[in-house]
């Protein structure tokens, strides 16, 4: 169902363990920036 590389990015970026109160602002930043490369990767 999901991409081998969305797990890696997952696990190294989501999963990260980082304190409570900012880990939803983490997530959303990390995931903004995985999609911020993915546009520059594939133009």
């Amino acid at each position: 169902k999901s991409h081998p590389l969305i797990k890696i990015i997952n696990h190294s970026f989501i999963d990260l363990p980082t304190p409570s109160n900012i880990s939803a602002w983490w997530n959303f930043g990390s995931l903004l920036g995985v999609c911020l490369i993915l546009q520059i990767l594939t133009g």
